[in-house]
């Protein structure tokens, strides 16, 4: 048997390597963009000063508010205009985790502790399960309600 040179290992051990990303698409990111990411925040976070804390309506405020938040975070396609609320859940329960820590991500602990989830099915989407179903975070301000992050 006839044994390889060392150069001739590592150039095969590169090439498997290779043909393993190629095949899997399995790529590291740049390290930068991994940074820049972990720092991103959402464009549409409120701002402090004008974030209110909602009182005890606040489900109620939501369901009243929701032909406007929906057509602010989803626009004017009218297979949207038919929609059934799942749940309105506050992003301060613990039940509402993991969609509190994507807002804490986007937006600070104060905005997540000040917002709500509402997840929405709308049935004009169906048989599609990913288009039926819809995730907004939203948060009271001066201004009234405002969808600040549409998850889904």
């Amino acid at each position: 048997m006839k044994l390889m040179p060392v150069s001739a290992k590592c150039l095969l051990s590169i090439l498997l390597i290779f043909s393993f990303a190629v095949t899997t698409g399995f790529v590291l990111p740049p390290s930068d963009s991994v940074k820049k990411n972990a720092s991103m925040k959402s464009e549409n976070c409120p701002k402090p000063g004008k974030l209110v804390y909602p009182g005890k309506n606040a489900e109620n405020e939501i369901q009243a508010a929701l032909p406007e938040l929906i057509r602010e975070a989803y626009g004017e396609d009218p297979r949207y205009k038919e929609w059934e609320v799942k749940r309105i859940i506050s992003l301060k329960d613990p039940k509402s985790s993991p969609y509190s820590n994507i807002a804490i991500h986007q937006c600070g602990k104060r905005t997540a502790n000040r917002s709500f989830l509402v997840e929405l099915f709308f049935p004009q989407f169906l048989p599609s399960a990913s288009l039926s179903q819809g995730q907004i975070f939203v948060a009271k301000t001066k201004d009234g309600w405002t969808v600040w992050f549409r998850y889904h």
